[in-house]
């Protein structure tokens, strides 16, 4: 029967692996940016946290507005940068899951939505502790032994 171990180390069968909660899964934290931060500075802290989206957060209330992308922001390269801000990036809307979801949850609304990142949340109105990627979920999968 295929294995598949996870980053913690634990080994699981190929029937549970994907009941695994997020909390296994996520990365912990959350690099986030206000949203009146330049252009400049979202490319940045995407590279200098080799990430590929930052959080953009409100500057009044620190809360959640959308992910600027990599990917998002290539359509900025020829624009006047100066001017642009963090908020201007914005490509994807927040999404949360709470951390006893599972990898299948995450893969479904992934899947769904089109989104690329969840935030991930102890309760519906705790701030965010974690964050599962599309890239998350596929080093998941990728663990594979067996």
């Amino acid at each position: 029967m295929p294995q598949y171990v996870i980053p913690s180390g634990q080994v699981l069968t190929t029937g549970d692996f994907l009941e695994s909660v997020i909390r296994k899964v996520m990365s912990p934290g959350v690099v986030a940016i206000s949203e009146h931060a330049s252009l400049d500075h979202a490319y940045n802290a995407i590279v200098a946290h080799r990430i590929h989206a930052v959080l953009v957060v409100s500057a009044s209330a620190a809360e959640p507005l959308g992910w600027a992308t990599a990917r998002g922001m290539l359509s900025y390269a020829d624009k006047d940068r100066s001017i642009l801000t963090a908020r201007d990036a914005i490509t994807e809307e927040p999404r949360t899951i709470g951390v006893r979801a599972t990898v299948r949850d995450a893969i479904d609304d992934l899947t769904v939505t089109g989104a690329t990142h969840l935030l991930v949340v102890e309760d519906e109105t705790s701030f965010p502790i974690g964050v599962v990627s599309d890239l998350d979920l596929a080093a998941f999968l990728g663990h594979r032994s067996g």
